[in-house]
């Protein structure tokens, strides 16, 4: 019998901290609905699994959901680490630019029935996605211009915070 979704995840985020060294696991997280995020730093800079029915693919990723002036200075830099990335990632993660201000480095797996051996593959593939890009996340945040640092995200419309769209094309 496939999982509740609010289980699904709750798993998810127990098994991803098990996978992480330990100084990576301090973290703050939260659920809703079908996404689970977590950030070490600013809700800005997020780690995210997002279930998406529609498109039968499950996210892994890393979200910069700031201004645009944020989010893309950490897309530039990003892209120039992507060799890397891929290297240690697999060459199915990309860099793109998700809406007009957002940009993200993801994957995604399909969408099967939620159950604990999912679970386990997409904390697996989560912890390995923090424990390759949070180490760059924390070199270059130090050259973070405090300009930059100090936008806050814009709300969208309709009081979701966080609306998805199709990417638009890639960085």
């Amino acid at each position: 019998m496939p999982m509740r979704v609010r289980d699904f995840m709750s798993l998810v985020l127990e098994r991803t901290t098990e996978h992480l060294p330990p100084e990576l696991r301090r973290f703050q997280a939260r659920v809703r609905f079908v996404w689970l995020q977590l950030h070490y730093w600013t809700p800005k800079v997020h780690y995210e699994v997002w279930l998406t029915r529609k498109t039968e693919r499950i996210e892994i990723g890393l979200h910069f959901e700031g201004e645009r002036e944020f989010s893309y200075r950490w897309a530039e830099v990003m892209a120039g680490r992507m060799p890397e990335v891929q290297a240690q990632l697999g060459p199915k993660v990309e860099l793109e630019e998700w809406t007009p201000s957002w940009t993200r480095i993801h994957q995604t797996i399909p969408y099967d029935p939620l159950s604990e051996p999912l679970a386990d593959d997409v904390a697996r593939r989560l912890a390995e996605t923090i424990s390759v890009l949070q180490p760059i996340v924390e070199q270059e945040r130090a050259n973070v211009p405090p300009e930059l640092e100090a936008l806050v995200p814009a709300r969208r419309g309709g009081g979701r915070r966080f609306q998805r769209r199709t990417p638009r094309h890639r960085l």
